[in-house]
This record gives structure tokens, C-alpha cells and sequence, in this order.
């Protein structure tokens, strides 16, 4: 392990919290989603759609009054698109500009068994090539498995052509992506795969840093999903500033968050479950004292918050939490609870957000489902809600 330099900086808590929440969402009521795209450089992806789509939420929280409808139309109606899909986190929309940095996990992926042969490749690349973006169902040979978990060989080999730069998904037919070869959907002055790894990997870190604003190395690390020990290696040789937060030790800033103030307050808001800003959950712990988890696939019986369950951002803090569903006839509060720190206001602050998330999915009401919370919180949330 690398001895670690001297910091720059000794933060509070309090100080690292701000920091990050307006990485997170930075300021500007013009932000719209290419913007917001850019600044997040990942924005994870999930099928689950109860509430919206996981990219859907991330986004619309970060473009003042943004529906998902928008934020979809945003993304589809871009010249050139706006976005192409990569194992960045988990699967993300990835902005097209960063395309030559994933020069190593491309090259990666093709020492990979699972990287399908030259005559799969080929035959894929030719049916493509010949019929134009296709979806899955019609690249598809084999039998489609009966379950949501298992891939197939077709499958199989689409996604790890796309992880390999063979092929590229920009854009999308029904819900569904349209895998596309690559040299025709990214723009040819991006394709090729020049940048060494420690390159590609130095300013993946940096951007990482303007969402993140600081992190440990477990941090940028699980950002990226590089092993620990080459951020290590790699974030004394970034732009990145080392510092010393309270309760954590060493960590890594961006310098731009030790220059100035933070942002304004923002209006209280429900993050989806997949928001960039809770993706690594002893992160979350070490910020806010909260304990993030997703329960969607435990046994509901095994559940304690609840199937889609969102936390709620206040004044930088976590304050709350709701499992919510929503429908055209309304958004549904299936199970909600409150942290200790949430004060006298918390109830007209999830209130508040429960309104705006409204809003953004396209709905004009909210139900509280009788035992959502205890009776008396129960009924301080149907009564403001009125």
C-alpha cells in the first residue's frame, strides 16, 4: 500500500456532507438533462419501474420541474444521442464523450471467457450490419429464458460485444435497447481505443471527484468498479486534492469543493434507489448516518422498508424514508419512517417531496395506505396531504 501524502485539508463531517450533496446536484435552474448527463457521467439504469425507470428519477431530481417523460424525450431526441449504455457502475447511460475512457474495460473484456468467438461475432456483426439496430427478441435464437436472471447465449454475447466496443446502444424501441455496431452510432473521432489504462482510469477518477466532490479510496473505487488497490495506486497521480475528514481518515477531494461555498439549499427530495449520490452504501453510513438498503429482491416477508423504497433528502440531510409506487391514478405511500434527527418539520418536508415526485411521474395525487407508518404518523401525513 502506498503511504498517504500529507493532507490539504481537515474537513468536519459536517463539511464533507455539504461537499458532497452539492457534487451530487449542482447548482443552476437552467440544468437540463445533456447537462446533468455530463456532470454525472454515469447514470445507473434498472428495469424495475414501479415508480419510473431508476435514470429517470436520478435525472428529473437534478432539472428544475423535469417529468419523466421529459427526461426520456431529452435522451431520445438528441443528434447525435446523447448517451450510450456501459457497464460504468453497474449498467448506466454513459455521455458519448466519454467513450475513448472506457478504452480499458473494452480491452478488458475481451481477454474475458465469456466474450463470444470470432463466428458468433461475426454472424451477430452481419445480421446488424445488414438489417440495421435490432432488439434482443430479434437477434434472439435460442428459447428465451422463463426468468428475469438468466441471460442465454445470444444475450451473452450482445452484452459483452457491448462491453467490448463491437458493438454500441444508443437508442431504444418499445423500452427495449437497439444494439447497434459501433461505428455507426459513435461518432468516429471517439472510437478509437487509444488512451493507455492508467490514463483512461486518471480521469475517470477526476470525474468521479466532480460528482462525488470527496471519497475515500473505497469510494472512488466502488464509483468505477476498479479493484481498490489501482485507485490507490492511481489517485496520487490525478488533480485531485488530498484531504482529512473527520471519522474517516484520508480521503480525496476535488479541489473546485475546498475553493469555494457549497450550494443553496435545495427543495426536499425523494432520491430513487439508484441515485448516484447513495450508490455505495457505507459511503451513505459514513455521510449521513443512514443506513441504505434495497429490499426489492429479498422475500417480502424479509422486507423491513419496503419493495422500491426512497430516501429523503432535506437541508443535506437523510431524514426519512418511503416505499412508493405510482400509477396514473395516483402516487401510492405503501410504508414510510422517519430518522430520529428528522425534527418538527420532517412530516411538511415528505409532504413536499411526495408533491413534486408527483409531479415528475406524471400524477396529480398521493395515498397514504392505512399502517404505512405508526397510526399517529399515519395520520399527520393524510391530514397535510389534504
Amino acid at each position: 500500500m502506498n503511504a498517504s501524502p500529507r493532507p490539504e485539508a481537515e474537513l468536519s463531517l459536517a463539511q464533507a456532507r455539504s461537499i458532497a450533496v452539492a457534487a451530487a446536484f449542482p447548482p443552476g435552474d437552467r440544468a437540463d438533462v445533456p447537462s446533468v448527463l455530463r456532470h454525472l457521467h454515469a447514470v445507473q439504469l434498472d428495469s424495475i419501474s414501479v415508480l419510473a425507470r431508476a435514470h429517470q428519477l436520478t435525472l428529473a431530481t437534478r432539472v428544475p420541474h423535469a417529468t419523466i417523460r421529459a427526461v426520456d424525450a431529452a435522451l431520445n431526441s438528441s443528434s447525435p444521442p446523447a448517451a450510450f449504455v456501459y457497464p460504468a457502475h453497474a449498467l448506466s447511460l454513459v455521455p458519448l464523450d466519454d467513450w475513448p475512457l472506457w478504452a480499458f474495460r473494452r480491452r478488458h473484456t475481451r481477454t474475458r471467457p465469456q466474450y463470444p468467438d470470432a463466428g458468433q461475432r461475426a454472424a451477430l456483426i452481419a445480421r446488424i450490419r445488414a438489417d440495421g439496430p435490432l432488439p434482443l427478441r430479434s437477434l434472439r435464437t435460442e428459447q428465451p429464458t422463463t426468468t428475469g436472471w438468466g441471460w442465454g447465449p445470444t444475450k451473452t454475447a450482445l452484452e459483452f460485444m457491448v462491453w467490448a466496443g463491437d458493438l454500441a446502444c444508443t437508442r431504444y424501441t418499445s423500452g427495449q435497447r437497439l444494439f447497434d455496431l459501433a461505428e455507426r452510432c459513435i461518432p468516429h473521432p471517439l472510437l478509437g481505443d487509444g488512451l493507455d489504462d492508467d490514463t483512461c482510469q486518471i480521469r475517470l477518477l477526476e470525474h468521479a471527484a466532480t460528482t462525488l466532490g470527496l471519497g475515500t479510496v473505497d469510494d472512488y473505487a466502488d464509483y468505477l468498479r476498479i479493484r481498490p488497490a489501482t485507485a490507490e495506486r492511481l489517485l496520487p497521480r490525478t488533480a485531485l486534492a488530498s484531504v482529512a475528514v473527520e471519522g474517516w481518515g484520508s480521503a480525496w477531494a476535488h479541489a473546485s469543493t475546498l475553493a469555494g461555498p457549497v450550494a443553496a439549499t435545495r427543495e426536499p427530495v425523494f432520491l430513487g434507489p439508484f441515485d448516484n449520490l447513495i450508490w455505495h452504501r457505507p459511503r451513505v453510513q459514513r455521510l449521513f448516518g443512514f443506513t441504505q438498503v434495497f429490499e426489492a429482491y429479498k422475500p417480502a416477508a424479509r422486507r423491513e422498508h419496503g419493495y422500491y423504497v426512497c430516501p429523503l433528502l432535506v437541508d443535506g440531510r437523510l431524514i426519512a424514508r418511503a416505499d412508493l409506487t405510482s400509477t396514473p391514478t395516483g402516487l401510492t405511500i405503501h410504508q414510510a419512517s422517519f430518522e430520529t434527527h428528522a425534527g418538527p418539520d420532517g412530516i411538511d418536508h415528505f409532504v413536499n417531496a411526495c408533491r413534486t415526485l408527483a409531479t415528475t411521474t406524471g400524477t396529480d395525487s398521493t395515498t397514504v395506505e392505512a399502517g404505512a407508518a405508526d397510526p399517529r404518523t399515519t395520520a399527520a401525513l393524510r391530514t397535510a396531504l389534504r
